[in-house]
C-alpha cells in the first residue's frame, strides 16, 4: 500500500480550496452572478489549485500560492470598499494563514 506522504495540512488547504470552487461553482449559476468576470476567474483558479496540490508538485504549489494570495487580495478589497466583513473577513483569515503555511511547507521542500 502506497504511503500518502502530504502534510496534513495540506488536507486543510484542499478542503478550504473545494470549499471555494464549490462556493463560486454556486455563485456562477445558481445566484446567477456571471457577469462578475471575478467570479469565473476565482473558479478557474480554485479548480486549478486543487488539481495542483494533489499532484503534490512544485509548480502545483505555486498555483495554490498564487491562488490563496489572489483571494487574499480579493477578500481584502470587498472588506474595504463594500464593508462586507462576515464573509469575506473570514476567507481573508483563512487565505492569510493558508498562504503563510503554503509558503513554509513550499520553503521546508515537501514537494517533488
Amino acid at each position: 500500500m502506497a504511503e500518502d506522504k502530504r502534510p496534513l495540512g495540506i488536507y486543510a488547504v484542499l478542503a478550504w480550496m473545494i470549499f471555494n470552487a464549490i462556493f463560486y461553482s454556486v455563485e456562477l449559476t445558481i445566484l446567477n452572478d456571471s457577469a462578475d468576470l471575478n467570479n469565473s476567474i476565482m473558479l478557474v483558479m480554485w479548480v486549478l489549485s486543487i488539481i495542483g496540490l494533489i499532484s503534490m508538485r512544485k509548480i502545483g504549489a505555486a498555483i495554490a500560492t498564487s491562488t490563496l494570495i489572489y483571494a487574499l487580495s480579493f477578500n481584502t478589497f470587498n472588506v474595504i470598499y463594500y464593508s462586507i466583513y462576515l464573509l469575506n473577513g473570514t476567507g481573508l483569515i483563512i487565505n492569510i494563514i493558508a498562504a503563510i503555511y503554503m509558503f513554509r511547507i513550499i520553503f521546508a521542500n515537501k514537494f517533488n
